[in-house]
């Protein structure tokens, strides 16, 4: 599993991500003088999903990550952007992202009848299984604008600074993104915008970002006179 740095979209930090196929009791290893402090944090239910190390550590690049994940058959998890300057805030991601792995994956086995043979969780064509897809699902309309935005402006980064790899993937989790959005937001055709270079483009997806918000807030007269600066920019 794996997160990007918001502040450096060019920094990863990586954990490995465990889910033991048997539940562990650790309160029964505990010696009982620490028993009730492990009690308080919830141990008595068990381990069902850990990842170690707890906070993810700084990796070399993402394709460091996809030749191990391929190399052994792991899945390859995209954890989200976090503030990777706070370890709390790493720590926190990555136990909520392993949390809804382990949701996932057991929706998944409680799926498989007993004594059929499950078959290969269904991968992306880059190995890599988004944990996003999920979340996105949970989000509220205007939580995924928000993050339909901040994509934007991780794609214009990438495009000006001429991060083929990051433009790529950032592209890839805009299209996840907008199958939970509308057609009536646009999402597409910002993502199509914030892939022009330049200022036209940056100016366009900022059109397209603000028109989505006013149509979240019904503000139809706003909406009209957006889509006219984007007519007139696009060429259309």
């Amino acid at each position: 599993m794996y997160f990007q740095s918001w502040s450096d979209p060019s920094a990863f930090f990586a954990t490995y991500l465990i889910v033991p196929p048997i539940a562990v009791e650790i309160s029964k290893y505990i010696p009982p003088m620490f028993a009730a402090q492990f009690q308080s944090i919830g141990a008595r239910a068990g381990i069902t999903v850990f990842p170690y190390p707890p906070i993810p550590e700084r990796v070399e690049s993402k394709a460091l990550l996809d030749h191990l994940a391929r190399a052994r058959d792991d899945d390859l998890v995209f954890g989200g952007t976090v503030d990777t300057s706070s370890p709390e805030r790493l720590l926190q991601a990555a136990s909520e992202a392993g949390q809804q792995y382990f949701d996932g994956f057991n929706a998944y086995m409680d799926s498989v009848p007993m004594g059929v043979e499950p078959e290969s969780a269904p991968r992306e064509d880059s190995g890599t299984v988004s944990v996003n897809e999920v979340l996105y699902a949970l989000m509220s309309e205007r939580d995924r604008l928000a993050e339909l935005t901040k994509l934007a402006g991780q794609l214009r980064y990438a495009i000006e600074g001429g991060d083929r790899v990051l433009a790529e993937d950032t592209v890839a989790e805009m299209k996840r993104l907008a199958k939970h959005l509308p057609e009536k937001y646009r999402a597409e055709q910002a993502m199509q915008a914030a892939k022009r270079p330049g200022p036209e483009g940056d100016r366009l997806a900022q059109l397209y970002l603000e028109r989505a918000y006013k149509l979240a807030d019904e503000d139809y007269q706003a909406v009209k006179e957006l889509d006219t600066q984007i007519e007139q920019l696009s060429g259309e």
